[in-house]
């Protein structure tokens, strides 16, 4: 026998070795175990995806947006799931401390300035000129954590409009010092010159802005919104976009262009970055749509479910027959995966969520980690191919069935609902065609 064969040989036998090893090790007893030991010449593999799934549409809760590394801003008509609309609460700081402004210094100009996230910073549709309004907080932003449904009290009229065209992969042209200077793709807005100057009051002469606290309590913050709500908004289906803001970086700022009596072309620019509270305010309207009647409980089409980012509605599934796998004897589920397909047309202009998240359930209604989150096959990521999410969720029902455990459902939620707009018309189990589906690959031992 030549060297080769033998060296060959010899590392068939300690790969085989090495998965009985393995396969030793991971047949310790513990929630949702998966290798139980039996005797494999008794063994048989089954495959099943008859069982049922029942699906209600469930209004999502209040989802925290302080903590977000974007925000949005806009108001979209979906052709399929009503209004949506977003608006951006925030303070602004210094950059620096012991600010002034100078010797008899006069605003010439106040501009809040935006960033966008990047070219592909949208959802819905562009070409549709959107109009927001800005307004002066009458109130702080004190609290440590803000959520989707909060509102703040703010003066009736607003500081500045402005009604545009979304130009998300544009350079933005000012006029500097009788210079043209290029900047980043942002929405500017004029701000009255009024509320400017009072901030220029401030540290003019001998006065200095000290610190944040003494522009908090000049200004309080700002409300950026649409200048319509998802209530009196006239968008036909279609129109309207909710445009995301990367108002952390920069270019994001209160500037303030003004002269004293030693300078003519002065600036200086207020932030919005990782230190100033911010939130966003998401609104929902669902009048005439088949949402509404899936969340009045009759006279909808059941042969889709709904999956909605920015705190809209999430799809809840039972399991109502999953047990009887325990008639089967001594077994064990090899693999079960959820798969979920996205309805055809439903994605035609507007892109379905890009990432999903399956939920367990408690008993008192809230979401909870399935076992199986936690490992790297469990899934929820759209494939653009199949037009499928698909979930692992082996460990789970094993769990479920093995130890008889209360089973309250699952929810399907967006991941990433704060900062993403998307949304997923998805096929039921009653769909005629790709439907939602449980495939359990199971052995009886």
């Amino acid at each position: 026998m030549s060297s080769t064969i033998f060296k060959n040989l010899f590392l068939r036998k300690a790969l085989l070795l090495s998965v009985i090893f393995s396969i030793t090790l991971v047949s310790c007893k513990k929630d949702g175990q998966l290798f139980p030991e039996f005797n494999d010449e008794n063994l048989t593999i089954h495959f099943t995806d008859t069982f049922s799934i029942l699906t209600s549409l469930v209004k999502d809760d209040s989802i925290r947006t302080d903590i977000s590394g974007v925000n949005l801003l806009g108001i979209y008509n979906d052709s399929i799931m009503g209004f949506a609309s977003s608006a951006i609460y925030t303070e602004i700081t210094l950059a620096g401390t012991n600010v002034s402004f100078g010797q008899n210094a006069v605003l010439d100009s106040a501009v809040l300035s935006l960033k966008y996230l990047n070219e592909a910073a949208f959802y819905g549709n562009i070409l549709t000129p959107m109009s927001i309004n800005v307004f002066q907080l009458s109130e702080q932003l004190i609290k440590s954590e803000y959520y989707s449904n909060e509102d703040l009290t703010s003066n009736s009229t607003p500081l500045g409009s402005l009604t545009f065209t979304p130009l998300t992969n544009d350079s933005t042209k000012i006029i500097s010092n009788g210079d043209t200077i290029k900047l980043a793709p942002q929405v500017r807005i004029r701000l009255d010159d009024a509320f400017g100057q009072s901030i220029i009051d401030l540290g003019k002469n001998s006065n200095t802005i000290s610190d944040n606290q003494v522009i908090k309590n000049l200004v309080n913050g700002f409300y950026i919104t649409p200048t319509t709500t998802v209530t009196s908004s006239t968008l036909q289906k279609g129109e309207g976009s909710i445009l995301t803001f990367d108002i952390n970086s920069s270019v994001s700022t209160l500037t303030l262009y003004y002269h004293n009596d030693t300078e003519t072309n002065k600036s200086y620019s207020f932030l919005i970055n990782s230190e100033s509270k911010k939130y966003n305010r998401f609104a929902h309207n669902y009048t005439n749509t088949d949402v509404e009647k899936h969340l009045a409980g009759s006279g909808f089409d059941s042969t889709v479910t709904y999956v909605q980012s920015m705190g809209g509605v999430k799809t809840k599934l039972l399991l109502p027959n999953i047990k009887e796998l325990a008639k089967q004897g001594d077994f064990i589920i090899n693999k079960a995966e959820l798969v979920f397909t996205i309805n055809e047309g439903s994605n035609f202009t507007l892109k379905p969520i890009e990432n999903m998240i399956l939920t367990g359930i408690n008993s008192s209604g809230n979401a909870t980690f399935l076992i199986d989150y936690f490992d790297q096959s469990f899934g929820g990521t759209y494939d653009i191919t199949s037009k499928t999410y698909t979930f692992n969720i082996t460990r789970h029902l094993q769990d479920l069935i093995q130890n008889n455990k209360e089973d309250y459902g699952l929810y399907l939620i967006p991941s990433g609902s704060a900062i993403n707009a998307n949304r997923s018309v998805i096929n039921s189990f009653k769909h005629p065609s790709n439907k939602i589906k449980l495939n359990i690959t199971y052995s009886n031992y």
